[in-house]
């Protein structure tokens, strides 16, 4: 048995001009204009997430980051007094 996923409705205000636009922008591309807003819409959202999840390094910067992970600096005496005074 094949399960459906249930959908969620979203609705939107545009004026005629724009509805128009879209109308025609979904035939040409030989889809309904619920597939094409929700395609094109998705595709928006996606890369705006992606850009505020993502952190993009120079390389000089990726290689400094690497090495720091792979030799630590020495605590300094604040966070040696810190990380003492929590253990208490």
């Amino acid at each position: 048995m094949v399960k459906t996923e249930k959908m969620d409705r979203i609705d939107l205000r545009v004026t005629k001009e724009q509805k128009e636009v879209l109308a025609r922008a979904a035939v040409l591309s030989g889809v309904s204009m619920s597939s094409f807003l929700v395609a094109n819409a998705l595709t928006e959202a996606k890369k705006i997430v992606a850009k505020s999840e993502v952190i993009v390094l120079s390389n000089r910067d990726r290689d400094l980051f690497y090495s720091i992970l792979r030799q630590p600096p020495k605590p300094n005496k604040n966070l040696v007094k810190l990380r003492r005074n929590h253990r208490s």
